[in-house]
């Protein structure tokens, strides 16, 4: 069932090859998290990339004792370390279940030896990269060039649902506000109607 929700969300993407779909089939394990357990810690060596089936994942980073969220990560979505996962680096970032998860993972080494026999395989990794960079790019760009409650709002449509889920101090790191300053925000948008 996990893997089948797993092909149907990488068709979408890049459509495999019988061939290539069975290689990389023989390369996934499932795991599952349990709230507030962690997939990636600050430190880690990333060999393995993963596809969310299930959960909602946060990453932040930790400075002085203070948390920073990112980004979340929800279904359908790739929470990895990417920049270690690329450098053989370790990752300077906490990747943490806020809700119980499920996740389809894969070691990226042997995923990346499969590119020259699947050339599907390598197209749906350029494929990702290039919905996480602009995904990235876009987000920065909100960040320092709109106000927080603009941001609220693209905050709502890029994760819909997502502030029934998780904790709203969450959300308000997230945007790079105080949780008062949300409650503002979100008292005054509903005042609104």
């Amino acid at each position: 069932m996990h893997l089948d929700h797993f092909f149907e969300n990488i068709q979408k993407i890049q459509p495999l090859t019988p061939e290539a779909k069975k290689a990389l089939a023989d390369l996934l394990e499932i795991i599952e998290l349990k709230k507030s357990d962690f997939l990636f810690r600050e430190g880690d060596r990333v060999h393995h990339a993963g596809f969310l089936i299930k959960g909602v994942i946060r990453v932040y980073y930790n400075k002085d004792g203070n948390e920073y969220n990112k980004t979340f990560f929800i279904p359908g979505t790739f929470p990895t370390p990417l920049t270690a996962l690329l450098t053989s680096g370790v990752s300077q970032l906490d990747f943490q279940a806020l809700t119980d998860c499920v996740i389809v993972r894969f070691p990226y080494r042997k995923f990346k030896e499969l590119f020259d026999r699947h050339r599907s395989l390598e197209r749906l990794m350029l494929r990702i990269l290039e919905q996480i960079w602009i995904k990235k790019e876009r987000h920065d760009i909100h960040m320092v060039t709109n106000d927080a409650t603009t941001n609220y709002f693209i905050f709502r449509k890029e994760f819909p649902g997502l502030e029934q889920q998780i904790p709203q101090y969450h959300i308000a790191s997230y945007l790079g506000i105080t949780p008062i300053q949300l409650s503002r925000i979100r008292a005054k948008l509903s005042s609104k109607g």
